[in-house]
């Protein structure tokens, strides 16, 4: 199976797969349709909505589903019917909670990188400001001198 690029692109064919409409998983995970339109269905999907996602459809928990959702890699598995709650095996329990530190992990870096390079854009532009002030000023300056000159 091609690998789908977002968490949100790989819930909506979880979705599809299971003949859910995009309403009904908005109504019972309680989140905004807008969190999955235009800009935003690229954004990160926070890890709390992960888990508020999981816990409406266990489907989901089953480790090859869940690597599958989070990773994209594998493929979604939905022939057992048979969900494991949350809490029901410590082990799948602590695979979940490895996987969903990981994502934090990988998004705390993301959001530390976005940082440095609004920064890094900010030091810029103010560079810049001052490069075209600077030149304005010497524009200026050359204008003037070239004024005396014409008299």
């Amino acid at each position: 199976m091609d690998k789908i690029p977002t968490i949100k692109d790989r819930i909506f064919l979880f979705l599809e797969r299971k003949n859910i409409k995009k309403e009904t998983f908005y109504k019972e995970t309680g989140m905004s349709s807008s969190n999955f339109k235009g800009a935003a269905l690229k954004s990160d999907l926070g890890v709390d909505k992960l888990t508020k996602i999981l816990k409406v459809y266990p489907e989901l928990q089953k480790n090859e589903n869940l690597n599958w959702l989070i990773t994209g890699n594998g493929s979604l598995n939905l022939t057992h019917q048979n969900s494991v709650p949350l809490n029901s095996d410590k082990d799948s329990n602590e695979k979940l909670g490895d996987l969903l530190s990981s994502l934090y992990a990988q998004y705390s870096t993301q959001d530390k990188s976005i940082l440095f390079i609004q920064k890094q854009i900010e030091r810029i532009e103010k560079k810049y400001d001052e490069a075209i002030i600077k030149q304005n000023n010497y524009l200026e300056e050359i204008l003037s001198q070239t004024k005396l000159i014409n008299k």
